[in-house]
């Protein structure tokens, strides 16, 4: 398989970017490049510009300030895992995308990529939606922010416009009392693709589940908040939680319910039902467990 013809733009600045991506016919932009140039040798899609996003640093930064975790859309996996900020703010994010592909592929990919691409298997959109984070859309009128969780329309499928680029995410540090677990279930331990995932964020006030997300994973057209799961351990005493195995036993029931796998090459429907309803009670114990490290 060879990459058909285009015209491959480099530019250093999002003004140029944004420029290229307004005024070139059937135009794209590239992050990575790991799904992009893989479906274009495929014959999956076409384009006549590509706009290469690598060499501008101003969407490769990571920062905070007093409230907020900013991650620019093109930091490499590898980059966030050896970020000091995610390590010390947002872990679960760090050890999400030490679970993506190859070490080739952390060194390649971004994290906004991750996301663009909208598969249901993605491993960032999990994390990112239980941690209720925003990403901010920039195109030739301005900046917009959207919360991740109204990003996603179906599979491959996301908001974003002709012209539209992310720019970077955003992420609200943790209160104390907050835990959150990423669990991922391939078919091998590494560079494997996802089979079920699910992300848990949990908050803890006066020995109660105060607030908390349970998002599940390649069940789904996209990544989706389980809102039954949800709501079983919401308000839920943490020793209930710790000790009260028909608890857990709904939660992750709920879970299931939530969810239309379909059958694949990975794995058949009722397969990743069985391994959801495992995940979702082994993800709830890690983030109940982690917030109480943190109260």
């Amino acid at each position: 398989m060879y990459l058909p013809e285009f015209n491959f733009h480099q530019p250093v600045s999002v003004t140029d970017a944004l420029a290229l991506l307004d005024n070139g016919k059937n135009s794209v932009a590239m992050a990575g490049g790991t799904d992009l140039l893989v479906e274009m040798k495929k014959g999956l899609r076409r384009h006549s510009e590509v706009i290469s996003l690598n060499r501008i640093a101003e969407l490769k930064i990571i920062t905070e300030d007093g409230m907020f975790v900013y991650v620019g859309a093109c930091a490499k996996h590898n980059e966030i895992l050896a970020s000091p900020i995610v390590n010390k703010f947002i872990p679960v994010l760090a050890a999400a995308v030490s679970k993506i592909g190859t070490e080739q592929v952390r060194n390649t990919g971004t994290i906004g990529g991750n996301i663009c691409t909208a598969a249901s298997c993605s491993d960032t959109a999990p994390v990112l939606l239980a941690l209720d984070a925003s990403v901010e859309i920039l195109n030739s009128t301005g900046m917009r922010s959207l919360p991740l969780s109204e990003f996603f329309i179906f599979n491959k499928k996301t908001v974003l416009k002709a012209g539209d680029l992310i720019s970077r995410i955003v992420v609200r540090k943790p209160d104390s009392g907050t835990g959150a677990v990423y669990e991922k279930f391939g078919l091998r331990e590494a560079g494997s693709i996802s089979v079920v995932s699910v992300a848990v964020s949990v908050r803890i006030k006066q020995a109660r589940i105060e607030e908390t997300c349970i998002v599940i994973g390649a069940v789904a057209p996209t990544p989706r908040i389980s809102k039954t799961a949800t709501e079983v351990i919401r308000g839920k005493k943490v020793d209930d939680l710790l000790n009260n195995e028909s608890l857990l036993e709904e939660a992750g029931k709920a879970a299931v319910m939530d969810s239309v796998p379909i059958d694949d090459i990975r794995g058949g429907a009722q397969y990743r039902r069985n391994v959801l309803n495992v995940l979702t009670k082994r993800a709830i114990l890690g983030a109940v467990k982690a917030a109480k490290l943190n109260i």
